[in-house]
């Protein structure tokens, strides 16, 4: 087994079991642990592709992601794991989908989709607020898109950020009453996705926000739902039923909904007698404005107490989220902000807030970010007065805590973990019982911890079959030959194209790549021999193995390369021929990819063995980018104009709508027999025969649950004695007792898809 470096620290634990190995991870803590950093420093140097996705637009923005309901094209509503009759029958007053009406509505093409079927890590923060069926609603998606439906999320790890202690998941009674028959609870952790593939729970627990130690025990017992005695006593000696705060004291009022928020703002903003300014923000391109972080236009008057919204990037690190100033000038283009505790005044600049949206490159096969819009803004908002809802994430010195009326379990740790001790705090009401009780199911959710001794004995094995996964996809070349294969297939030797004159050209690089990609296959079988050992030296064996195969294979696919470039330069002056010079980019790209897969694998290999760490710079330092990227400038100018990849992966394909076959093997998944599926479809149960027997030939239905198996042998005894497949012949030898349907499912498990 390989021997990663133990560590005690779990930021680093996580990072290796999202670098090293295919298991989701949960990452939590309690707030001011440093979720958020950590997020930042690991999509910087994380070699695996990544996206970042959060349940709402604003913590979204807030991520540097989108909305998982852009990402995936969800539509809105519950969404329920089968369609099944009982649910359709019963009068729901609410949206909701299942499976199939989602393969309705998706309609993911081109860039996206390729994007998606390249994904290796998913991030979603602020998972707190995320569904369970949202969570399954995202794996049918995957599977689907990435035509792996077999494995949880089409093959893509997840790693979920966030504090179950804060808030809870959005459902409403209604979608409760009949999703209870179907999940256990609301939360992410309880999606049917992660049943077999639970995630590995992991908790920060340095506490940057708070030092006062009598607090920190306070919000340990609140979160575990063993608050004492003596807590309660202590927060009693915190209330003031009518505490007014001077002007000057700088406190923030946290309570539970808008209006009350809005109110007290606008009340204290009206008292003060000085002249109000008004400051728009500049939006440019695509920014939701459901998803704009501050107002779109601020209202200021000199007096106002404010707080900061985000950090200083300067590096002075004057402020942070939530600290509280004081207005003290303003002009036209100039805001002072006074900050009471220093006792300093500062000038506070605008802040851009990007709404960024993810493309894969044509060129790289990497997905980049690219800012579709931006929300430009003074990082500051009046704050006499804030929700709960809106302060996750802050922190505060003073604040007025009015949740009497606490809506969500767990409302009560928000709010009181906002701030740095016990001294800044002040209750205006009692916290009821119901404010300060923790969901259950959270409860059990957190035994699954494991301690840091555990969790890195789990990485040493994790990272095994980790490593051994990949450096077989590395190897098998199967993809990049079909796609080639097709390419052929394009050539109508009829045709008088300038295209058709490469055929033979084109037939030779096909034959060449045939026999590399053979020769990847014997080394495969190599390769999972080696592995079935499992000793201390296998993954040195391995790197010996794989060095050696390197240097075999990266000269021969760089060559393809290098042929497909010549010929791509050796065409361009000829007249129409553009089309065909994508084709041959587009094929290109795909080789170049799987070069990178090979010399990645081996440096991840070694990276594992010497225990250290493999890094987003790492891959980009295997081969020479520059070098890259001169070629891929010279391949896509033509005449003055630039050739755009349209596909990598499916030239030509524009999938339908609603795959048929699809509908039906859903509904044949969920129990339902092929009599049911027929007449829920209004098709013959031969047509629906003829659906299934193509999961059949691709090994994902088993036809002896389909065909007695009397018929089975029957049927196959008849291809073998009159040397047919012909389903006319099998049936006028067999007899009217043998359906087309069943014949056709019998050869496509005798003849399965090559492909």
């Amino acid at each position: 087994m390989p021997e990663l470096e133990e560590t005690s620290m779990p930021a680093e634990i996580a990072a290796k079991f999202v670098n090293y190995t295919s298991k989701h991870v949960f990452l939590t803590g309690k707030a001011g642990t440093g979720k958020t950093t950590f997020l930042r420093k690991l999509i910087q140097l994380t070699h695996k592709k990544a996206v970042i996705c959060a349940p709402t637009g604003i913590a979204a923005i807030n991520a540097s992601g989108v909305t998982i309901h852009s990402l995936f094209q969800l539509p809105f509503g519950a969404f329920f794991p089968d369609a099944a009759t009982n649910i359709i029958n019963q009068n729901i007053t609410f949206n909701f989908n299942t499976p199939r009406t989602i393969v309705k509505h998706l309609n993911m093409q081109g860039n996206k989709r390729r994007m998606i079927q390249e994904l290796e890590l998913l991030v979603i923060d602020e998972v707190s607020m995320l569904r369970a069926d949202m969570l399954d609603a995202i794996d049918f998606t995957l599977r689907y898109i990435r035509r792996n439906r077999n494995v949880p999320f089409g093959g893509v790890q997840l790693l979920f950020i966030g504090d179950l202690h804060q808030l809870p998941p959005v459902v409403k009674n209604d979608e409760w009453r009949v999703m209870a028959g179907f999940y256990k609870s609301i939360y992410f952790f309880d999606a049917h996705a992660l049943k077999d593939s639970p995630p590995v729970y992991i908790e920060l627990d340095k506490i940057y926000r708070q030092d006062d130690s009598v607090f920190i025990d306070l919000l340990n017992n609140l979160r575990n739902n063993q608050i004492t005695a003596e807590d309660t006593a202590l927060l009693r000696q915190h209330f003031k039923q009518d505490f007014k705060p001077q002007a000057d004291d700088n406190y923030i009022t946290l309570t539970t909904h808008n209006n009350k928020a809005d109110t007290i703002n606008r009340e204290r903003l009206t008292q003060l007698k000085t002249k109000s300014y008004f400051f728009d923000a500049k939006i440019t391109g695509d920014f939701n404005e459901y998803a704009y972080p501050n107002d779109k236009s601020l209202e200021l008057k000199v007096g106002a107490q404010i707080m900061f919204i985000k950090n200083d990037m300067t590096a002075e690190k004057r402020y942070y989220n939530g600290k509280i100033g004081v207005v003290h000038h303003i002009e036209k283009d100039v805001i002072e902000i006074e900050l009471p505790e220093e006792k300093t005044v500062i000038t506070v600049s605008p802040y851009t807030w990007e709404n960024v949206k993810y493309k894969l490159n044509e060129a790289t096969n990497e997905i980049a970010e690219n800012v579709a819009g931006s929300f430009v803004q003074y990082p500051i908002k009046l704050a006499w007065a804030i929700t709960v809802h809106k302060s996750q994430g802050l922190t505060f010195d003073k604040a007025i805590i009015d949740i009497g009326d606490a809506f969500a379990p767990g409302q009560a740790y928000v709010a009181l973990s906002r701030l740095r001790s016990l001294n800044g705090l002040v209750l205006t009401s009692h916290l009821r019982e119901t404010g300060l009780q923790q969901d259950q199911n959270i409860h059990y959710f957190s035994k699954t911890k494991q301690t840091n001794d555990v969790l890195n004995q789990q990485i040493s094995f994790e990272s095994y079959d980790f490593i051994r996964t990949y450096l077989l996809g590395a190897f098998d070349l199967n993809l990049v030959r079909y796609y080639m294969k097709e390419h052929v297939q394009t050539f109508d030797k009829g045709e008088k194209s300038t295209k058709q004159h490469y055929d033979d050209w084109t037939m030779e690089l096909y034959r060449d790549f045939q026999k590399i990609a053979a020769t990847g296959d014997t080394f495969i079988n190599q390769l999972k021999g080696l592995f079935v050992a499992q000793t201390e030296h296998t993954l040195f064996n391995v790197s010996k193995r794989v060095g050696a195969a390197l240097k075999y294979f990266s000269p021969l696919i760089k060559g393809v390369s290098d042929r497909l470039l010549n010929h791509i330069e050796t065409i361009k002056q000829e007249k129409q021929v553009k089309t065909y010079l994508t084709e041959l980019l587009e094929l290109e790209i795909l080789v170049y990819e799987q070069l990178k897969k090979i010399h990645k694998s081996k440096a991840l290999l070694q990276a594992i063995i010497d225990g250290k760490e493999f890094s987003k710079a790492d891959t980009d330092a295997l081969l020479n980018i520059s070098e890259r990227n001169q070629q891929l400038q010279k391949a896509i100018q033509l005449k003055g104009e630039t050739l755009k990849v349209k596909s990598a992966v499916e030239k030509k394909k524009k999938e339908p709508k609603i795959d048929t076959k699809l509908v039906s093997f859903e509904l044949y998944e969920q129990g339902k027999t092929l009599e049911e599926i027929a007449k829920e479809r209004g098709f013959s149960v031969g047509t629906i025969e003829g659906h299934l027997a193509y999961y059949v030939s691709t090994q994902q239905v088993d036809v002896s649950k389909l065909v007695k198996s009397n018929k089975i042998k029957n049927i196959s005894d008849a291809v073998e004695s009159q040397k047919t497949k012909s389903m006319a012949t099998i049936r006028e030898f067999l007899g009217k007792d043998y359906s087309f349907g069943e014949i056709k499912m019998v050869l496509a498990s005798l003849f399965p898809s090559e492909e």
